[in-house]
């Protein structure tokens, strides 16, 4: 017959163990996000490296063909270079997001960030009929993992792309020091919107509005806020939303700008 004392160490193991189950949990959960968004990356990325390596290779053939051309030579070496250092850019951009996931929190500037976050995407939105307009001012810093901070609003760039899919729209991405010890980040988009009445449920674990997609780039996963807003709290931080439906969505982070 166990005593109290010895039930309650059973239940204090138990809990610890629970504990460690959950932390476990939660990091799977992080890298099984991250690896979404990757893979939505990678849809988009396949098709701007066609647009980059065929160039590359013409330009290339060019070279060949007029070998005893050596102004139209050069040129096309040119280009085919320009056109190699951005597809390894790209590649560079990706790997630096896996790898800072695990890097400690730091003082960063946000502008940096925010730019990785298109290069990584490799899309030119443009191509989508899709407006970006980007304010932020070049000092401005936050106190952030860079990585987890750069997984965030990369999912929320490419959930406001997929909203705007069918018409078009404008994308802003804004920032400013609160001068309460905080910088919020607004990431707005003019896209479909959100029915009110889902509002409560997006940052639920496996909860998407994008489930009936037909293509692997706009089809969600429901890890991608549910992810973004434990990243956000666990850095001293909030995230919330404001949406209406054909109204657009915009998304509200706070972040400390020092430990």
């Amino acid at each position: 017959m166990t005593t109290p004392i010895q039930r309650r160490h059973t239940l204090h193991q138990q809990l610890r163990d629970n504990e460690a189950h959950i932390n476990t949990l939660e990091e799977q959960l992080l890298t099984a996000q991250k690896l979404a968004a990757i893979g939505t990356m990678a849809c988009l990325v396949a098709h701007e490296f066609n647009n980059i390596l065929v160039p590359m290779i013409n330009y290339a053939e060019l070279a060949l063909k007029h070998e005893d051309d050596v102004v139209l030579m050069r040129k096309a070496l040119e280009k085919t270079i320009k056109h190699g250092n951005r597809a390894a850019l790209i590649i560079q951009s990706m790997l630096g997001m896996v790898r800072d996931q695990n890097q400690s929190r730091q003082q960063v500037k946000l502008v940096p960030i925010v730019n990785d976050c298109f290069t990584t995407l490799a899309r030119d939105l443009k191509k989508d009929r899709i407006n970006v307009e980007i304010n932020i001012p070049a000092d401005l810093t936050v106190y952030t993992v860079p990585g987890q901070l750069q997984q965030v609003l990369l999912n929320l760039i490419i959930n406001a792309r997929q909203s705007m899919l069918d018409s078009g729209g404008t994308l802003t991405i804004e920032a400013a020091d609160t001068g309460a010890g905080a910088v919020q980040i607004t990431v707005a988009d003019s896209g479909c919107g959100i029915e009110t009445a889902l509002i409560d449920k997006i940052f639920e674990p496996f909860f998407s509005t994008k489930t009936d997609a037909d293509k692997p780039d706009q089809k969600g996963t429901g890890l991608g806020l549910s992810v973004s807003k434990n990243i956000i709290e666990a850095q001293g931080g909030t995230i919330e939303v404001c949406s209406q439906p054909s109204e657009g969505t915009t998304f509200i982070i706070k972040l400390p700008t020092k430990n």
